[in-house]
């Protein structure tokens, strides 16, 4: 258990994280580096556990104080089995709180400090990925919004006022009956030079015809 998989903090960065990080209010500012070195006080370490599974799992007090108990509670396999190790300490006996060594007590608070360190810069990284996902969502929903009201705006456009529907039939009448004449016309035009020359070639030849049968 020497070989280290976390920093080792020294007793004066030890007592500035805890009052920083897991202690507040009176707590925080009665803690003194007496209180854990050289001589770790049991109830000390009892507040800053209790603190600490406070702040990490959001356990309200009072749940501390009601069926369980804070030994039975902190000791039990579920929850140690759930926290320590994820700090990297493996070998957390009841007596470390009940009969606390300096240099043990320097180890594992060390190991669940790098843990709160740790979590508070995955949380910061959280929360930038959580804003940029509602900044693009109300991008989105503004970008859903212009599209509605310019769907609106097409409507409108295309629709014709009540008022004006009756012009608007002439007028697309009077188009349809030009539409017509100018397609006859354009047929008489057209049809009658293709066709007149074979018509002036018959009249010609039923010309010609009786002189030659007298």
């Amino acid at each position: 258990m020497d070989l280290l998989t976390f920093p080792r903090y020294n007793p004066n960065d030890i007592i500035t994280h805890i009052r920083n990080q897991i202690l507040t209010g009176s707590e925080a500012k009665n803690l003194s580096k007496n209180d854990l070195f050289p001589n770790p006080k049991p109830e000390v370490l009892h507040m800053i556990f209790m603190r600490t599974l406070q702040n990490v799992y959001g356990i309200r007090l009072e749940h501390f104080y009601m069926v369980l108990s804070f030994f039975f509670f902190f000791f039990s396999p579920s929850h140690r089995e759930r926290f320590l190790p994820v700090c990297r300490i493996n070998d957390f006996q009841i007596a470390d709180v009940i009969n606390p060594k300096a240099k043990r007590t320097a180890r594992f608070l060390s190991g669940i400090l790098n843990f709160i360190h740790f979590q508070e810069s995955r949380r910061e990284i959280y929360m930038e990925f959580q804003w940029a996902y509602k900044s693009a969502l109300e991008k989105i929903q503004q970008l859903q919004t212009a599209n509605q009201e310019a769907a609106v705006k097409l409507e409108k456009l295309d629709t014709i006022p009540v008022e004006q529907k009756a012009e608007f039939k002439q007028l697309s009448d009077d188009i349809q009956e030009l539409q017509q004449v100018l397609n006859q016309d354009y047929r008489q035009k057209t049809v009658c030079p293709i066709y007149m020359p074979k018509l002036a070639q018959v009249f010609t030849q039923a010309a010609i015809t009786p002189s030659i049968a007298v």
